[in-house]
């Protein structure tokens, strides 16, 4: 026996030593990609992100958003946890065999092996159920993951080594495991026939393969998708607070640099999220560019910013590649290493990929893992336009009426309040020497002043807000483009013009709270202009209508018979978790059904509108508009209801595109116009537009 002990202590030490310098070699060059990378703060607010890493990393919150693959997942995450007590002491019984864990002898030893025991049970049936994803005749979301099945064999051989192990040393002992072992009963039930003497040899040898396996899965690691087994917690406690939070803002007189060129211009979180991805394929499921054939997966544009960080090593660092099987290559000084990095829009990734994208924060809504998409694409975006001048024509064109005219439209700025004419609605400048608080101010917006279908939107809330006794005023002419898709397509510099102009007339009057039906106006006064010193407080025009109606100050009194399939704003529902509000308002309409799409509120399927590719020409697969309309059309409704001036036009337009012109596309402000007496005047300045 003391022979046994020596040996199988030289032998777990000579292990231990081999694995564990094998590790620090492959960690050192991607800790080294780390720490090199551009830096950014996410060390505020240390107790809230203690709570998204036990939530969202331990917990396995957003799991069970796909139930069954989500359920097999937590399975093996939980079950993984809970035997690594039980592995921890098969290491160390290499040097003092039979040793456990201090607090797990006794009775809560005993509870502790009743608990691992279920818990390895339900891993190895999460683990069936993965190689039946993987391997099916038909691919599910995760593809044919060869990978994906060698880890799996190795997490189920680690829970039946464990198995055998302890059933081995109950037939050794000659003593059944139930209660409290019943994996192991069970194992030693079938190992009880061959006699003591060889369920110790498969007992010992079940030992050291687990032991072994340990560590082969600690050092596949580093090397493979799996590598967020390491990263995915910290990546959780890194996350932003939210994925609607601001765009960091630049400082423009002191950056002589705009952008993401190069490997060296991603920060730490980047690189952090590039070795967190699962490849699960969740931020595909939802993603509009996806599911329409265009050049953008969110998955493998993460799979390409990492792998041009490890090609992109030997030009930082010098040495070869952080991996285990590439070619050397003659060591570089760092200090030379920028100007031979490759661009990565170009070669590595093309234009057309980082263009696609509608900003509509599905795939982050769906990543287990909190990877921060859009912000990066923003930031590449922002490269190509404020570095090299190279963008789209027709984005060109809505840089320049932005920057002229305070629209995308390029129409004159004095012509923004001509849907007001005759209408007596009242200006912020006619009430500023009236003193007091400022009244609400209704921000119209870009689409609800040029647009000709979107200026019904904005009659019908007049109508509304004369018909509840709402006070309130617009700016008028003074009123410019928020900024948002100069700032969604990376044109910074104009969109901080625009905002430092809005908040300078914001502030003059001392406005505090705004109502608007755009949902990109909604979000960008709310979430991005406190950064320029604009502090406002937001409603959507689908929340202002929802407490007119339950506080009595506005009936509806006439029936409006539709049925309406409603269609999720983006920036509204995703974005601000508003999806209550327009259903409940749709619902209070007199004859009016809210009918549901399959595909709805934080899974809905974005109209192709946002991230600025409103203003670019869509060339490439099935347009998003039609593949949304398509989904509506089917639920043979009358009306396509939606929340936001850009939904309504694309709406209208993928409606349209299917030949379907008895389909009504309609604002939810135009059907509670519908049901509620209004003033003559609105109403005949309604029909005259």
């Amino acid at each position: 026996m003391y022979t046994y002990v020596m040996v199988a202590a030289v032998v777990m030490s000579l292990m231990l030593a081999v694995a564990l310098a094998t590790f620090a070699y492959l960690m050192v060059p991607r800790v080294k990609l780390l720490l090199a990378a551009a830096p950014v703060n996410r060390f505020d607010a240390i107790p809230t992100r203690v709570m998204y890493a036990v939530k969202f990393a331990i917990g396995q919150w957003r799991m069970p958003r796909d139930l069954v693959a989500g359920l097999a997942h937590i399975f093996i995450f939980a079950g993984f946890l809970v035997v690594q007590i039980a592995t921890i002491q098969h290491f160390a019984q290499a040097y003092a065999p039979g040793w456990q864990v201090w607090g797990l002898r006794g009775t809560v030893g005993l509870y502790y092996l009743l608990i691992k025991d279920i818990f390895e049970i339900l891993v190895v049936l999460g683990c069936v159920y993965g190689f039946w994803r993987r391997l099916k005749p038909t691919p599910s979301r995760v593809g044919r993951s060869w990978e994906g099945v060698f880890v799996l064999g190795m997490i189920t051989t680690l829970m039946l080594t464990d198995f055998a192990a302890y059933g081995g040393e109950l037939v050794v002992a000659g003593r059944g495991g139930l209660p409290w072992n019943p994996a192991g009963h069970f194992a030693a039930q079938l190992m009880a026939p061959l006699g003591p003497e060889a369920a110790h040899l498969i007992a010992t040898g079940s030992y050291w393969l687990h032991c072994l396996t340990v560590l082969v899965f600690l050092n596949f690691l580093p090397i493979g998708k799996h590598f967020h087994v390491i990263t995915g917690i910290p990546d959780v406690f890194f996350r932003r607070h939210s994925h609607t939070e601001q765009v960091p803002a630049i400082d423009l007189e002191k950056t002589e640099k705009f952008g993401i060129q190069t490997t060296a211009d991603l920060n730490w979180k980047m690189v952090l999220d590039t070795y967190s991805c699962t490849e699960c394929g969740r931020c595909n499921v939802y993603c509009p560019t996806v599911l329409t054939g265009k050049p953008l997966s969110h998955r493998q544009l993460n799979l390409d910013l990492k792998k041009a960080l490890i090609d992109d090593y030997p030009a930082r660092f010098g040495g070869a590649k952080p991996t285990g099987d590439v070619e050397k290559k003659d060591s570089l000084p760092a200090e030379a290493a920028a100007p031979t990095l490759a661009d990565l829009i170009g070669g590595r990734i093309s234009p057309e990929t980082i263009w696609a994208c509608t900003t509509c924060g599905s795939c982050e809504q769906e990543c287990p893992v909190f990877i921060e998409q859009v912000p990066r694409i923003i930031q590449m975006r922002m490269h190509k336009v404020l570095m090299e001048g190279d963008m789209a024509p027709e984005l060109a064109r809505a840089f320049k009426g932005m920057e002229n005219n305070s629209n995308p439209w390029g129409i004159g700025f004095d012509k923004r309040d001509a849907w007001a004419e005759g209408l007596d609605v009242p200006r912020m400048e006619a009430l500023s020497g009236e003193g007091g608080e400022a009244p609400l101010l209704y921000w119209i917006g870009c689409a609800g002043s040029f647009d000709d279908r979107n200026k019904k939107i904005t009659l019908a809330m007049v109508k509304i807000l004369r018909a509840a006794g709402v006070e309130f005023a617009i700016l008028g002419k003074e009123e410019g483009c928020t900024g948002d898709p100069a700032r969604r397509t990376g044109n910074e510099y104009l969109f901080q013009m625009l905002a430092a102009n809005n908040v300078e007339v914001l502030n003059r009057y001392k406005v505090k709270k705004i109502l608007t039906h755009c949902p990109h106006c909604y979000h960008t006064l709310k979430t991005e202009y406190p950064q320029f010193g604009g502090n406002f407080e937001l409603v959507h025009h689908t929340q202002l209508i929802e407490g007119l109606i339950d506080s009595g100050r506005l009936k509806m009194t006439k029936e409006i018979r539709t049925e309406v399939a409603w269609h999720d704003s983006c920036y509204l529902g995703r974005y601000h978790d508003i999806y209550d509000a327009p259903r409940n308002v749709v619902k209070a309409i007199p004859g009016a059904k809210l009918v549901e799409l399959p595909r709805n509120k934080s899974r809905s399927v974005c109209c192709g509108a946002g991230g600025g590719r409103f203003w670019m020409e869509e060339h490439i697969g099935e347009r998003i508009n039609e593949h949304r309309a398509k989904e509506a059309l089917a639920a043979k409704t009358d009306t396509v209801g939606s929340a936001c001036p850009f939904c309504l036009i694309m709406m209208r337009d993928g409606v349209a595109a299917q030949g379907k012109e008895d389909v009504k596309t309609r604002d939810i402000a135009e059907l509670v116009a519908e049901a509620i007496d209004v003033p003559a005047s609105v109403a005949s300045q309604e029909a005259a537009v």
